[in-house]
């Protein structure tokens, strides 16, 4: 009987022990909380409140019409929450919607159906449905059964994202460039400080584990500003087109093309095409900027102006080439011509581009004093880089006597074009001074800068590297002596009165030192027309073609065709309002022109014949409200053209069928 009154005694301590520890407990826990009440309410807070960016807008880019290059359009990731469907409507509706889906994602219904029954019996609550669809592909998926519930009960997950659109695609890709994960390039990244705009801020409440719901806008964001380049579209196009047929005509493994306003130094064209492994030529890298090789025989003209202008030679003199052949230090420096030119003028030497000739005229005048002729090309900036907008400028080489570089036949080869380096681009500025009489322009990409249409900077004013890179009497006799190239000399085969221009053919030969392996060579050609009112200049650089080399075989018939296609443009005022339209993308970019009512006139403009597709998320990123019915084309529009619009303004649009 002790024993079991004992029993419970120790039991009626323990449970009381029990309840003492439990209540020091709560009342040590309600200390804590009161005490530490503001950094529970902080981690509460921050698991189910956030704030979260909103990405700004990023300008658009624009050609020399005011046609957009580069846009930032809306794109839509679509996501499923399987838990969030009821077994119900699943069943019900499951077979329903397959069929749907088959139809818009062109793949067999049982694909989803399989699909969706596993991750539904796995309970997925983040499913990928698809990826950067347009809004209205978006705006059929939400009508779709199971779909039409909306996202708490159908499982239908939006995630909005901003995509960046070059609507030149490979046709001056590189030239646009980018600003991302891979750096920066082209005009996307050198003018990206005012391209990209300024974040905002808002508030998210969570709502399930990867859900969030917008509370409010905390920072609205502020869109980047619009950059206006001076890319011609048409003649973009021109070059584009002459370069690539020339490309795979010669299998050759890269070229490019730049064409230069002479007065302004504009960049009108600016073409890279590279071959693919898949025996394609795309827009991968920025040869025009990137590339420097040696100039070949378009440095002759260099020489030959230094040699002018200390009064060296004149047009008159002879220079005896013999039979081809120059021994010097052991050795030879060979003319192309088969048995040499005998006895020829500087006017030739250029014309016919005799490398016996320029190296003797260079060699005997300046073997005693090679730095006055080094300090020619220093005084036309040729050692620096040109210092443009665009990165991935590389820079020039040019050897100095007294450098570990320089040696005893470092002269005679630089003077047609070895043991130097220039990038295509580089050597367009110096022949684009001869066609500006003598005055060194730096080229450039953009013509201003707005916001909401008000001009934030100008680059109107030309850049002047050099007033005068010649005196007057010098610089008439090479721009005569370039003349001379197409009408008697190496380029003598493509010359027409009609279409008069002037320029310097070049072959170099690469990776000459590295025996074993096969020759390769660079062919370009570098000038101006019209010949006698320059107007553009323009230099073409073919690099390892494998069907012919010479400058005149590859480079001069893209220079000939382009110059013959701008030539009845020139001086015209309606230079982009000709009746003939036969180049496709030109015409799509011209879609693209309504967008400059929304941010300036705010003025309905004619959507007729614009593919939905393209035209309802623009409309709904200025903020208008839209609805439309049908696919395709647009046929119907609510507002007439012409009407001002109104902030949320609902549209109408009825598309084809």
């Amino acid at each position: 009987m002790k024993r079991k009154r004992y029993i419970l005694l120790y039991k009626s301590y323990l449970i009381g022990f029990l309840f003492f520890f439990i209540a020091i407990l709560i009342i040590f826990n309600l200390f804590h909380i009161q005490n530490y009440s503001e950094k529970y309410k902080k981690s509460i807070i921050e698991k189910t409140i956030r704030t979260n960016l909103i990405k700004a807008k990023r300008g658009n880019i624009y050609a020399a019409d005011n046609s957009i290059l580069a846009m930032s359009i809306m794109r839509y990731d679509i996501h499923i929450d399987f838990r969030s469907i009821s077994e119900k409507l699943f069943k019900n509706n499951i077979f329903y919607l397959c069929n749907s889906l088959e139809y818009l994602f062109k793949k067999p219904k049982y694909f989803f159906y399989k699909k969706f029954q596993y991750e539904k019996k796995k309970g997925n609550r983040y499913f990928l449905l698809a990826k950067n669809l347009d809004y209205p592909h978006l705006k059929k998926l939400r009508n779709l059964p199971i779909f039409n519930k909306g996202q708490i009960r159908g499982g239908f997950i939006v995630e909005k994202k901003i995509c960046r659109i070059h609507l030149l695609e490979n046709i001056g890709k590189r030239t646009l460039g980018y600003d991302d994960h891979r750096g920066k390039a082209g005009l996307e990244g050198a003018f990206s400080k005012y391209l990209t705009g300024k974040d905002g801020k808002r508030l998210e409440q969570r709502i399930s584990s990867k859900i969030w719901k917008t509370l409010k806008n905390e920072i609205y964001p502020e869109d980047g500003k619009d950059v206006y380049s001076t890319i011609d579209i048409y003649i973009q196009d021109i070059a584009y087109n002459a370069l690539l047929k020339k490309l795979s005509i010669s299998h050759a493994d890269h070229g490019c093309v730049i064409i230069m306003e002479v007065k302004s130094g504009e960049i009108t064209a600016m073409i890279n095409l590279e071959k693919t492994k898949k025996n394609t030529y795309e827009d991968l890298r920025n040869f025009s900027v990137w590339e420097g090789s040696e100039p070949g025989s378009t440095f002759k003209t260099m020489a030959i102006l230094a040699a002018l202008e200390d009064k060296k030679i004149d047009i008159d003199m002879i220079v005896n080439t013999k039979d081809g052949v120059l021994n010097l230090k052991g050795k030879k420096i060979r003319d192309n011509h088969y048995g040499g030119y005998g006895e020829i003028n500087p006017k030739q030497i250029l014309e016919l581009s005799s490398n016996v000739g320029i190296a003797k005229i260079i060699y005997d005048n300046y073997k005693e004093n090679p730095k006055k002729f080094i300090e020619h090309l220093c005084k036309w900036k040729l050692d620096k880089k040109i210092g443009i907008d665009i990165p991935g400028e590389s820079r020039p080489f040019i050897p100095k006597p007294g450098k570990k570089n320089w040696s005893s036949i470092t002269l005679p080869w630089m003077t047609f074009g070895y043991n130097i380096k220039l990038t295509p681009l580089q050597i367009l500025t110096f022949y684009n001074a001869i066609a500006n009489k003598g005055k060194m322009i730096k080229p450039i990409f953009i013509r201003e800068i707005k916001l909401h249409g008000k001009i934030i900077k100008k680059y109107t004013t030309p850049m002047v590297m050099n007033p005068s890179i010649s005196d007057a009497e010098s610089l008439k006799k090479i721009q005569n002596m370039l003349e001379g190239v197409v009408k008697n000399g190496t380029a003598k085969k493509y010359y027409h009165s009609k279409y008069p221009y002037a320029g310097k053919t070049g072959t170099t030969q690469l990776d000459y030192w590295k025996k074993g392996k096969p020759i390769s060579y660079n062919s370009s050609f570098v000038g101006y027309f019209p010949a006698n009112n320059p107007k553009y200049s323009c230099i073409v650089v073919i690099s390892k073609p494998e069907k012919g080399y010479y400058g005149i075989e590859v480079a001069v018939p893209v220079f000939d065709k382009i110059a013959r296609a701008i030539y009845p443009k020139i001086g015209k005022k309606n230079f982009y309002n000709k009746k003939k339209k036969n180049i496709d993308f030109l015409k799509k970019i011209k879609e693209y022109q309504y967008k400059n009512y929304f941010f300036y006139k705010k003025t309905m403009p004619n959507l007729i014949s614009i593919p939905g597709k393209e035209i309802i998320p623009l409309l709904e990123n200025e903020g208008y409200n839209i609805k439309y019915q049908g696919i395709g084309k647009v046929i119907t529009q609510s507002v007439p053209p012409g009407n001002q619009l109104k902030k949320n303004q609902k549209i109408f649009l009825k598309l084809e069928e």
